[in-house]
């Protein structure tokens, strides 16, 4: 699902809104709509007419699954079809668990997994779909790729810097244990995995404000004359970007001899009274200065973000698309070599991700355990407290006072958490007369949130059950909310205990609100 390429965004006034209804529409970094909500959303791309983000990923993921196994049918045999493949998809670190979610209901929709929200007649597959981590792929690929080359040993702490084209993701892992060979077998997440929007396709974006800063009729010419320039410009770009490393004296130029550009370009020129030399028209020139200038802000972000933790790792790995650029590859050498043991950088690190996500499903204990980056918990009610808002606080069918909207944690923030760790409460209903009762999953930054109406709370997801078949035992009848943490998704399930049929209430699993 990732994608390091970026070029036209069609928000009006954007520095890439180039191409017009005739050309068609170059469908791009739609995914930055799953990033979460406090993250630079300024960046994500206007979609045209009825395209939705859910329109665009469906469909990429059908079309993609659909090319894998024509694929397989061409390389093993003929007789092969979804419903015979176990599906993994790969995801940013930073991504929620909505993010995640809805990755998960945006499969079933393509036809990948089977599911509520599947097609009819798709013979689509019945294994639960695998949600995987980018940079804890990349961990697992680098650590398998380099134990010829590099042993590891028990309590080695690695940062893998998962640099990719809209996200960078950063996590920390501890060695647990190694094989005889030298190779990482079990880690764990020693602090939780953090990062931000950024990367390759910003790169490009500065790439493309350069350009209109310095050809000014750039933006206007390329829509009323040749909506194609762009993409043009955009294939020369993508080989200096990975090309440059910062050496003395390097540059690049992108000739505009017989593109109508340059003599658009003299000419608007002129007509403001700008006198410029005609061999100053012919090329694009960018010198040391305006590559650093392209190439600094993302590359110091990913040099801040890998600083937060330097001090606590000996090994740094940096992988994804933009992980390939040279210019990044050398500041890290730069910045951090003297304070490391090992710095590895794989020489095709844009595989690392899906290489490392087969060998991660095919050995799904090489993570022992990670850190919440939240608190987690549900919506519920208590005896009220004096300092309680006096708005929450109702009276229930005795007359007691109620606090409602409050929040009851199941696992805190910075919590470490083993793979399938599970956690149980019992919950009781409000009134004797209910026939359901609704679950409300809600996270916070905080460590010990109080009510779910603070400002940070984030709302992830609700489901009912239904408690009908208990009404004789009133407010007694007990619900037991169950939640799985530690894997890439957080489950919950609701069961009630004494009453009903235990079975009937069990697996049912929180659906996360595309809204």
């Amino acid at each position: 699902m990732a994608s390091d390429s970026g070029l036209l965004d069609q928000r009006p006034g954007d520095s890439l809104n180039y191409f017009n209804a005739s050309t068609g529409f170059f469908a791009h970094n739609f995914k930055l709509y799953l990033a979460p909500k406090d993250s630079e959303m300024a960046v994500v791309p206007h979609l045209p007419g009825n395209l939705t983000p859910e329109k665009l990923t469906v469909d990429y993921l059908r079309c993609l699954s659909d090319y894998i196994m024509e694929e397989l049918n061409g390389a093993m045999r003929n007789d092969l079809s979804k419903k015979d493949v176990q599906w993994c998809l790969t995801v940013p670190a930073i991504w929620d668990e909505k993010a995640k979610q809805l990755m998960r209901c945006y499969a079933e929709k393509a036809g990948m997994i089977q599911g509520p929200d599947s097609p009819k007649g798709v013979p689509a597959s019945p294994r639960p779909l695998h949600i995987i981590l980018e940079p804890e792929a990349a961990s697992a690929y680098c650590q398998d790729s380099m134990n010829e080359s590099l042993a590891f040993k028990t309590g080695d702490r690695i940062l893998i810097a998962d640099v990719g084209g809209g996200t960078i993701d950063l996590v920390v892992h501890e060695i647990l244990e190694c094989d005889a060979r030298g190779g990482a077998t079990k880690v764990k997440e020693v602090v939780p995995s953090y990062g931000a929007i950024g990367g390759g396709t910003f790169v490009d974006r500065h790439f493309f404000k350069l350009v209109e800063n310095r050809i000014s009729c750039f933006k206007d010419y390329c829509e009323r004359v040749n909506p194609s320039m762009p993409m043009h410009l955009f294939k020369w770009w993508q080989g200096v970007k990975l090309d440059f490393d910062g050496s003395s004296g390097y540059s690049a130029k992108f000739s505009l001899i017989r593109s109508g550009l340059d003599e658009e370009w003299q000419k608007y020129d002129r007509n403001r009274g700008v006198q410029k030399d005609d061999g100053h028209y012919r090329s694009l020139s960018l010198d040391l200065d305006d590559l650093r200038q392209i190439f600094d802000p993302e590359v110091n972000k990913v040099l801040r973000l890998i600083e937060q933790q330097i001090d606590t790792v000996e090994i740094i790995v940096v992988v994804g698309g933009f992980g390939g650029s040279q210019y990044l590859r050398k500041m890290v050498k730069k910045r951090f070599n003297d304070r490391m043991k090992h710095i590895i950088l794989p020489m095709d690190p844009g595989r690392a991700i899906c290489r490392g996500a087969v060998g991660l499903y095919m050995r799904r204990s090489y993570i022992q355990s990670r850190k919440s980056r939240r608190t987690y918990g549900i919506e519920s009610a208590r005896d009220a407290v004096s300092d309680d808002p006096s708005e929450l606080v109702v009276k229930d069918h005795n007359g007691q006072r109620n606090c409602t909207k409050c929040f009851v944690p199941f696992v805190k923030k910075e919590e470490v958490l083993e793979i399938g760790h599970l956690i149980k409460k019992t919950f009781l209903p409000l009134s004797p007369s209910s026939k359901e009762i609704k679950i409300v999953v809600y996270s916070s930054p905080r460590e010990l949130p109080k009510y779910v109406v603070e400002d940070d709370a984030q709302y992830e997801g609700s489901f009912e059950v239904d408690i009908s078949s208990g009404m004789s035992l009133g407010i007694q009848r007990q619900i037991e909310v169950r939640m799985i943490f530690g894997d890439s998704l957080i489950t919950v399930n609701a069961v009630p205990l004494n009453f009903g049929t235990r079975e009937e209430q069990k697996g049912l699993v929180v659906r996360f609100d595309s809204n």
